[in-house]
């Protein structure tokens, strides 16, 4: 988890906003102190979003739908290669 912040920092991200476990993401920084205006599609449980600021400030006044942004990751070839489907022979 340290690493995955440090590299989030490195990249600019202002911060970073989860759903688990309060309890042991706390440990890391991450509360409920500015999610309470966020929400996220269907239904989840408030007491399990959780956000830490890498830069200070950078959630201030964050409310409404959290969406995804960005572009999807790739799979590495091991991973595609594991889950590939066999083909089908062709009658």
């Amino acid at each position: 988890m340290r690493h995955a912040l440090a590299a989030a920092a490195t990249r600019g991200h202002g911060a970073v906003i989860l759903r688990g476990d309060a309890a042991y993401y706390s440990r890391f920084g991450f509360s409920t102190e500015k999610t309470g205006d966020l929400a996220l599609p269907g239904p989840f449980e408030p007491e399990r979003l959780l956000a830490l600021e890498l830069r200070e400030g950078a959630l201030d006044g964050a409310r409404g739908m959290i969406a995804a942004t960005g572009h999807k990751a790739r799979r590495s070839r091991a991973k595609a290669a594991r889950t590939a489907r066999p083909a089908t022979a062709a009658a």
